[in-house]
């Protein structure tokens, strides 16, 4: 299968591109070229294109986003611009040369009053970036027959030089730092690796349609600090407990969040996604 991944030089696309060589044809891209991959820009519509004429890939895989929230906020015409108008040039591209398109969304479309929430939940974004992804996935459901929405949430992995929450917690105590988080927000910490690995799978067993995919571990946010600590070596009792609105961010958050993946893993098995204990002690193996 010919495999083309946008977005691979971040967290998500560099596992994915790991997950999918050797078995298929792959193609990885940059939005600034890095990390030795041509570079693509989703906001240039002819490049995107071009690209997927001169590949002509089976498949697409759209991890290219801004995910940055407080950013979106404060810059929702850059939001706009990335995380609609590019699925959108994405979108079409794969529509014009017949390949089918995977979409990462996230839990903040729903607005965390009742979760966890299912694939059938209605919608409810508190935040630009919500708002954003919720119509990246109305763009790739109307415009390619054959796609994959793949909801997730608080992605993590061990990656030098990421900023994603265990490599942060990781810092902090390296460098013996304070260490906080809210308590009011509930989560499912997904291990970037995993999500991959089921990405993988959806795609190769020609599933189509919305799928959360994410750890099978609910908790609240502080308490998955504590046991990223606790897996280090650490005592969990350093880390302070805050609330949401002690943040002051300029983004609002979904508290009572959270994932239902029960529709994953009654197509795959209920073994394909992680929970937490069997993530972070699979985490701390790749640098211990």
């Amino acid at each position: 299968m010919k495999v083309l991944i946008i977005g691979a030089e971040g967290q998500v696309g560099s596992f994915l591109l790991q997950a999918m060589a050797g078995t298929h044809a792959v193609l990885g891209t940059s939005a600034e070229g890095v990390a030795n991959l041509p570079r693509l820009n989703i906001c240039e519509s002819a490049q995107v294109q071009a690209c997927l004429e001169q590949f002509r890939p089976e498949e697409v895989i759209l991890t290219a986003a801004l995910t940055h929230v407080d950013k979106c906020e404060i810059e929702p015409e850059l939001a706009q611009a990335v995380n609609v108008q590019g699925t959108e040039h994405v979108a079409k591209a794969c529509k014009a040369v017949g390949a089918g398109l995977t979409f990462f969304s996230t839990d903040y479309i729903f607005d965390g009053q009742a979760g966890p929430y299912s694939e059938t939940d209605a919608p409810n974004p508190l935040s630009v970036y919500g708002r954003t992804k919720l119509e990246g996935e109305q763009i790739v459901a109307s415009l390619v027959e054959r796609h994959r929405i793949i909801r997730t949430m608080v992605v993590y992995s061990f990656l030098p030089k990421a900023k994603n929450l265990y490599m942060q917690v990781l810092e902090r105590l390296r460098n013996r730092e304070p260490l906080s988080a809210p308590g009011d927000q509930l989560v499912n910490p997904t291990h970037a690796v995993n999500l991959a690995q089921v990405v993988r799978e959806l795609i190769e067993i020609g599933a189509t349609g919305v799928y959360h995919v994410a750890g099978t571990t609910l908790l609240p946010r502080d308490e998955f600090v504590r046991r990223i600590v606790a897996s280090l070596g650490g005592d969990p009792g350093v880390v302070q407990t805050q609330t949401t609105a002690d943040l002051h961010q300029p983004a609002a958050r979904p508290l009572k969040s959270g994932l239902k993946t029960g529709k994953v893993r009654g197509l795959l098995t209920r073994e394909s996604l992680w929970d937490l204990d069997t993530a972070l002690a699979y985490t701390l193996s790749q640098f211990s």
